[in-house]
């Protein structure tokens, strides 16, 4: 089952890893959906805003990251691939914090 903090493979508009960020209590329920952000290997995104950079030690993927908090996304859960690792809850707070920035929460 899919927990909040993983780091997935997805199909988006291409293969590429992207964080679950749905609370656990939405996850619990059975519905089809989860909110992801998508992660890119394009460091100098880590300078806008809201984003948050990620270490290849700490996602599990091949390369330092970037979670894209702009590219929220609510998708079917279905489509999360392979699960590449988890993130710590102080980067979850951090990506809860770029949400909020970029929805003017």
């Amino acid at each position: 089952m899919v927990r909040r903090g993983d780091v997935c493979w997805i199909e988006l508009d291409k293969r590429r890893p992207c964080v679950v960020v749905s609370a656990e209590d939405v996850l619990d329920v059975d519905v089809w959906q989860a909110h992801v952000v998508p992660i890119t290997s394009r460091i100098e995104r880590a300078g806008f805003a809201g984003n948050v950079l990620l270490s290849a030690k700490v996602t599990g993927l091949p390369k330092d990251s970037v979670a894209v908090v702009l590219g929220l996304e609510l998708i079917d859960r279905a489509l999360l691939g392979e699960r590449a690792g988890r993130i710590r809850d102080v980067l979850l707070d951090d990506i809860d914090a770029g949400i909020r920035a970029v929805l003017g929460l």
